[in-house]
């Protein structure tokens, strides 16, 4: 198996080794190494969370209250080092969300965590086995103001063809769907020019955030749904909710972004 370096590592390592030729470095110096490590998530609470790597804290990178965020660090570690501990925190109250011990050792260059926080309690994401034969695209929403269910359409506003997503998910319950792409909707283009419609089950004029057409609509560009070149054995959870500020709905891959979209 072919394990390709990310970038940004690449560009990091060669960065050390042109620092080391140029004072003069022998070879026998050990060249630090890094790893990607990377959290995707919504902070649905009134207080800052803060990540710490081992001893290093964050705490120029807060991330802020009511509002989804990608974290993402490079980390630099010397030779020797076997493990990496990350936290995250409530700054306000010090509790502790996620605690991971990483192994350093493995060989995987890059880590990714979901981080979800409302309620005072962390979401739990539990996707399920990839399958070959089609993609599973996951949805949770948050909407505290109804438990009705949600149909999710993913519209093409220059033709005015849909599909369906998922159908009656329920609020505050994990629903997967098999997805494959269909006619109109098989390019990487076709998806960038398409809205996510979230209406109330089994309508389509009725807008299921607070019955407002403006609050019940996202953008789909950046969500990754699959097309015919990005097919077949993905696995996508989202997490969504009416965005606390009042514009459109938000939506949060639970999922690392994929590099070969």
């Amino acid at each position: 198996m072919i394990f390709m370096i990310p970038k940004y590592v690449q560009a990091y390592t060669i960065a050390v080794v042109s620092l080391c030729s140029l004072t003069s470095c022998n070879k026998e110096i050990p060249v630090p190494m890094a790893v990607s490590v990377s959290f995707h998530g919504y902070n649905l609470s009134e207080d800052q969370l803060v990540a710490t790597f081992d001893t290093v804290v964050y705490d120029k990178d807060l991330i802020q209250p009511n509002s989804q965020y990608n974290f993402s660090k490079v980390y630099p570690y010397p030779p020797g080092k076997t493990e990496l501990n990350i936290q995250v925190k409530n700054k306000k109250s010090g509790k502790e969300l996620l605690k991971k011990t990483l192994s350093l050792s493995s060989g995987t260059l890059e880590f990714f965590f979901p981080l979800v926080y409302f309620d005072n309690k962390v979401l739990e994401v539990t996707p399920p086995v990839a399958d070959p034969e089609t993609n599973k695209l996951g949805f949770y929403i948050r909407y505290k103001e109804s438990n009705e269910p949600i149909d999710i359409i993913l519209y093409k506003p220059q033709t005015g063809e849909r599909v369906y997503l998922a159908e009656s998910v329920v609020p505050g319950t994990w629903v997967y769907t098999n997805y494959v792409p269909t006619a109109g909707f098989l390019s990487k283009n076709d998806i960038q020019q398409c809205v996510l419609y979230f209406m109330k089950s089994g309508t389509t004029d009725q807008w299921a955030f607070n019955g407002d057409e403006y609050a019940s609509k996202a953008s789909a560009g950046s969500l990754y749904i699959p097309h015919m070149a990005y097919n077949f054995n993905k696995v996508q959870p989202y997490f969504i909710t009416p965005s606390p500020q009042g514009y459109q709905t938000d939506v949060s891959n639970m999922f690392p972004n994929p590099k070969e979209y």
